[in-house]
């Protein structure tokens, strides 16, 4: 016997209810006669939804397929099976809501043992049955959904798209962590320490660092790292203090074109008439989309750009991915610019399939510091610029003990300049 709709809301938590509301109307719009398993699941994939389901495929798709072409078979698989359902008559189906299936409630029931069973929710519901009060059970969205991937119906849907309900379902229960630290990142891509000997003073513009000779290429050092990347077909972020400089330069070294996206005036025609120049001539296109902190504001219209620049560049990558001439790059100064663009936009990792690029040196310019050459931070400035007050504060070991014009002769009159600022003084020279 079907459920009415009324009664099956009162089991629902609120984001379980609009989802629930939502199959209905699509069950009313086929002129069906029952609200199933498949139009809520159905209904979860909608971007309208909350991305619960949506995330939980992307990570436990197949990696054998395109992303794309797998959620397009899925749309596909599951509007067929809503096809095959039955129809209601002609006069309940416009004037009474479709009620809920016996297979749908029955994983509404599932789910409300399972979360009262739940260890972060027993004690509550315990003390409500101890007490004679019975508290209904609002069953939350993840768990109406893990309690719909067992229904065989929606598995096999599922299955036909390539996906399994078990994967799913540890995708649901293990959700993607938050913005990951730089130090769970692998070896391979942490930026090498920067120690304070490896700057250039101002005052000391006119000596030669002790790290010159290897500033001097890291230009041609990063045109060539970016190059490989782009060879085996994957697109480069660059990350790191100097990934302007580094994208800059790249640019100008290039035998393809550079297209430049500005998300404040992007033309669809642009990048399409461009990427089929490209796929019909031996030249390639690399689709820049800049800095990535333009397309993360919190702001709704920066929100809006954002979204239509990535939005144009996957159609455009998608359409010309076969092809192999065209690509796309961006930068950012901080990786949590980076990770803040993912989280905005999950799918694009995969569907750009990005490789991220640290950038650890950028090379010095002939016109000193303000020309982009490398400056210590502000803050260590500071920091080493003052004497120590006390033994605490003091940077160098045993500094407390020292004299404020130990040595200062002989340490101005040093060739290296660059050394004194890692150079310790001995235990004998302490002053008396």
């Amino acid at each position: 016997m079907p459920t009415p709709v009324a009664a099956a809301r009162q089991c629902l938590s609120p984001a379980a209810v609009t989802a629930l509301d939502a199959a209905v109307v699509s069950a009313r719009r086929r002129a069906h006669a029952q609200t199933t398993s498949l139009h809520l699941i159905s209904s979860l994939l909608a971007p309208p939804a909350p991305p619960l389901l949506r995330d939980a495929l992307a990570r436990a798709r197949s990696a054998a397929y395109s992303p794309r072409v797998q959620l397009k078979a899925l749309d596909l698989c599951f509007a067929v099976s809503l096809d095959r359902l039955p129809s209601a008559s002609a006069s309940s189906s416009t004037t009474d809501e479709p009620p809920v299936s016996n297979s749908l409630m029955a994983a509404i029931k599932r789910s409300q043992a399972n979360q009262r069973r739940n260890p972060d929710t027993f004690h509550f519901y315990h003390q409500a049955a101890t007490a004679q009060a019975p508290a209904a059970v609002k069953v939350d969205l993840s768990h109406l959904v893990l309690a719909i991937l067992d229904d065989p119906v929606v598995s096999r849907v599922f299955a036909d798209a390539g996906f399994r309900s078990g994967e799913i379902k540890l995708a649901i229960l293990r959700p993607a962590p938050p913005m990951p630290l730089l130090g769970r990142l692998p070896t391979r891509a942490r930026p090498p320490p920067l120690f304070l000997c490896s700057f250039a003073a101002a005052d000391d513009a006119d000596v030669p660092s002790p790290a010159a000779g290897n500033l001097a290429g890291a230009g041609e050092e990063n045109c060539r790292r970016i190059a490989e990347i782009l060879s085996r077909g994957r697109n480069p972020m660059l990350v790191g203090v100097g990934a302007a400089a580094a994208a800059d330069d790249f640019a100008g070294a290039s035998p393809y074109r550079i297209l430049h996206v500005d998300p404040s005036s992007i033309e669809r025609s642009d990048i399409g008439v461009a990427a089929a120049m490209a796929s019909a001539t031996t030249s390639g296109l690399i689709i820049s989309i800049g800095d990535l902190k333009e397309l993360v504001s919190d702001e709704v219209e920066v929100q809006e750009r954002g979204r239509r620049v990535v939005a144009e560049v996957t159609r455009v990558l998608e359409t010309h991915t076969k092809v192999g001439r065209v690509w796309v790059m961006g930068w950012s100064a901080t990786y949590e610019t980076y990770l803040a663009f993912l989280s905005k936009f999950p799918l694009v990792d995969k569907d750009w399939e990005l490789q991220l690029l640290p950038i650890t040196a950028v090379h010095a310019a002939a016109a000193g510091p303000a020309a982009g050459g490398l400056m210590p931070p502000a803050t260590t400035v500071a920091a080493f610029s003052k004497p120590p007050a006390s033994l605490m504060e003091s940077p160098v070991p045993f500094g407390g003990f020292l004299c404020d014009n130990y040595e200062m002769n002989s340490l101005t009159a040093n060739s290296c300049p660059q050394a004194l600022r890692c150079h310790v003084p001995s235990l004998p020279s302490i002053c008396n």
